[in-house]
């Protein structure tokens, strides 16, 4: 069983495009989940009794199984002071069943997030979509930069967090990374003012995005729950990556469950789980001043995956440790 250190994800990554590589790995997996060919379970969060309803202190489980690509996985992570390094993913062989490696899952989380919102911005921006506001200047807005520029030709990013360092370092590292211009600015709606795609990548639960800020023909990528307000759904069409993990996730999520509870939004308002417009059995984007909004919580199928196309990089590589596990003993 190979275990992956950080070091050896990040040095697995190195080389190559895995920006892109990783967008166009999982809309593949979109189009294998809208065939019924993907299986996996919503997000299993167990509160810990000392600290109920607090995110800090859970522990949280994603299983997710995709035989196209010869792999099954379990992410399982904890929420000790937020985001932090208590993540791995366990993955699987299909065939055999027989777990192959455990990946240190810090790094990569940030590419197996943003990767959908990749293949997002390649099927519901508008044909001409050429700058991107960003809320959030961390690890996961990188990212979520990098695969938007991966499928399309940005030629403007402008960037707003509350630290200014953090933004002023996000600015410099993106600009140097891709190539383009990549700007600070002096608040979260100037970052998204006129832009085409705007993104909230924030640490949730916060909210950060006003509806009075969408303007026809724009894409609205959220990250994490309850970064806008409710009347932001209202106001959009709007796409998911899972009805179930949205509707049903656990704790609720905000302000899906809000417009849910007070009836002004119903599950059957989505317009569609966001695999079935990359697979074309549904429309995206209808007309170019439509507004779009897409939210992606956490599935176990993209961390089967994403966890098999690393694991596969770092054997080819010779990375990792082997590690002794389920050996007979004693001749049993």
């Amino acid at each position: 069983m190979l275990f992956l250190t950080e070091q050896d994800v990040i040095d697995a990554l190195s080389g190559g495009k895995p920006a892109l590589e990783s967008v166009e790995l999982i809309e593949e997996l979109m189009r294998q989940q809208s065939a019924g060919s993907t299986f996996q379970l919503k997000r299993c969060t167990v509160t810990h009794p000392d600290h109920p309803g607090h995110l800090w202190h859970n522990l949280r489980i994603l299983p997710g199984m995709v035989p196209g690509m010869g792999t099954a996985a379990v992410r399982v992570y904890s929420g000790y002071r937020g985001t932090n390094r208590s993540e791995v993913i366990c993955l699987f062989d299909w065939d055999t069943m027989q777990m192959v490696s455990i990946v240190s899952d810090y790094h990569l989380h940030a590419i197996r997030t943003a990767s959908p919102y990749g293949v997002a911005a390649k099927h519901l921006a508008r044909a001409d979509a050429a700058s991107i506001g960003i809320i959030g200047t961390g690890r996961y807005a990188r990212a979520l930069t990098a695969a938007t520029c991966a499928v399309r030709p940005i030629r403007k990013v402008k960037a707003y967090s509350r630290n200014p360092e953090n933004v002023r370092h996000f600015c410099e590292v993106m600009q140097q990374e891709l190539g383009i211009e990549v700007e600070p600015s002096a608040s979260a709606r100037e970052a998204v003012r006129g832009t085409d795609v705007m993104i909230t990548a924030t640490s949730g639960n916060v909210v950060v995005f006003e509806s009075g800020w969408l303007e026809p023909g724009a894409l609205l990528m959220s990250l994490a729950p309850g970064e806008f307000d409710p009347e932001t759904i209202l106001r959009s069409r709007v796409f998911v990556s899972s009805i179930e993990q949205v509707v049903g996730d656990d704790p609720p999520r905000k302000p899906f469950s809000t417009v849910l509870a007070d009836g002004r939004f119903r599950p059957e308002d989505i317009c569609a789980e966001f695999c079935d417009v990359v697979s074309g059995k549904k429309p995206g984007r209808n007309h170019p001043d439509d507004i779009i909004l897409y939210e992606c919580p956490g599935m176990g199928i993209l961390d089967a995956a994403i966890g098999h196309w690393v694991f596969g990089r770092a054997k080819q590589k010779g990375l990792g440790t082997e590690l002794p596990f389920g050996e007979a003993l004693g001749g049993h």
